[in-house]
């Protein structure tokens, strides 16, 4: 029933086409991924193939639910019949246009896309797939937990083929490479998201005033189940209902957070995760998620501190900037931070040692009580960034590669002309 109903709803909000898609050098593999690509590839042409039958954001009721474009012509039609046996028919579909738009480089953000892997397996050999690392590594050991404890099935990680993957940095390639997913060639690149923020702010003269903190809390959280999300049974469902049994320990950093602000005078920001106008759903969900876990004095101190999420804008990496510390228990933000030389305290409070933080040293903290929060967020706070970094066990570009004046946006750029993409 699901599966019809979806299927109806893409009907609806579909536009057909009647004719072939132009040949092109470059194809965007899924529709999301164009939102961290529009600054890369601002300079060449390119097709974006939309992958997403139902998109998160038109499950939960976002304005901005993309009409699907379906094309259909004899050519079409013929590479269909030719790649029949080749998969289900969405994937018979997707390959048929690849083939027939015939680009030198299928570029995606999507690096957990498993139809994205199933393609490349079979396209590898014409054309140049390339994933740009998205997830961090904690999504791949959720699914080998949930695999090895019997909770699911399937080893999903075995689905994974990527044939070139931009990584953020050599510790995400030692762990890929440990778990044994299928990548044949690794280019460690640093973040396009953080590369997309500064090559936005580089001509700005604004202040940063409203964005300085001493503290910038990224709270960790799930999205539940309950509002029938996820259908029972799925990868999704079997994986929140293990994340129940953390949100005690997330829970317990933001409480631990608070009460070390309002004890030491110090100014704190929470940057919310999802952004209200393009995603009101999945905001409404960040909402409940404070409403149902804190009593009303936590929670009044909470909803002042908030930082709306402006995507457009950056909001949450304009905080980053400008906090003295950010604390948090797995975030991207909490790399980000260490990569331009902030500092940062990881405090895993879950008892799930799959999320400790990739680094020992000062930055690490985890299963503590309050008193030991505090006294390292103190003299995380108190010492300058040279001797934090003298008690830290890994250089920075360890995780995650950065350097300002030769970003990810020029890296990517550079390797799609050595492919043979051409400028526009």
């Amino acid at each position: 029933m699901r599966k019809i109903i979806i299927f109806l709803k893409l009907i609806l909000r579909s536009k057909f086409i009647f004719k072939t898609p132009k040949k092109c050098d470059l194809i965007v593999f899924d529709e999301v991924s164009i939102y961290d690509l529009n600054i890369c590839l601002s300079k060449f042409n390119f097709f974006v193939l939309q992958t997403r039958l139902e998109s998160s954001a038109y499950i939960l009721g976002s304005k901005a639910a993309p009409i699907y474009k379906i094309y259909f012509s004899y050519k079409i039609f013929k590479k269909f019949l030719k790649n029949y046996f080749k998969g289900n028919l969405f994937t018979v579909y997707l390959i048929s246009l690849i083939e027939l738009i015939n680009p030198k480089v299928v570029l995606t953000t999507i690096d957990v896309s498993f139809k994205f892997s199933e393609i490349a397996k079979i396209l590898d050999k014409k054309t140049n797939f390339i994933a740009i690392q998205n997830a961090l590594t904690h999504d791949f050991l959720n699914w080998d937990y949930l695999y090895k404890t019997r909770k699911i099935k399937q080893n999903l990680i075995k689905k994974l083929y990527i044939p070139n993957l931009f990584c953020m940095g050599d510790y995400d390639r030692e762990m890929w490479e440990k778990l044994n997913i299928k990548v044949k060639n690794f280019f460690p690149i640093g973040n396009l998201r953080l590369a997309n923020f500064f090559h936005h702010i580089k001509s700005e003269n604004s202040s940063p005033e409203k964005y300085n903190c001493d503290i910038c809390l990224v709270a960790e959280m799930f999205f539940p189940t309950s509002k029938n999300i996820f259908e029972e049974g799925t990868l999704a469902s079997k994986f929140n209902e293990d994340r129940r049994t953390e949100e005690e320990g997330f829970v317990k950093l933001i409480k631990y957070t608070i009460k070390f602000c309002l004890k030491h005078n110090m100014k704190l920001i929470i940057p919310l995760k999802r952004d209200k106008k393009h995603l009101p759903g999945f905001y409404n969900l960040e909402i409940e998620y404070y409403d149902r876990n804190f009593e009303k004095e936590e929670l009044e101190y909470i909803k002042s501190n908030i930082l709306e999420k402006d995507r457009e804008n950056f909001s949450s990496y304009r905080v980053l900037l400008n906090s003295k510390v950010v604390v948090s228990t797995k975030s991207t933000l909490l790399r980000n931070k260490l990569t331009i030389g902030g500092k940062i305290l990881s405090c895993n409070l879950s008892k799930k040692d799959r999320y400790n933080f990739p680094v020992n040293g000062i930055c690490t903290l985890n299963n503590c009580f309050y008193e030991e929060f505090e006294e390292r967020l103190l003299e995380i706070y108190s010492i300058s960034e040279e001797d934090y970094f003298s008690k830290i066990d890994k250089k920075p570009d360890y995780r995650e590669k950065f350097n300002k004046n030769y970003s990810a946006i020029d890296l990517i750029r550079e390797k799609l002309i050595q492919l043979g993409v051409n400028k526009n």
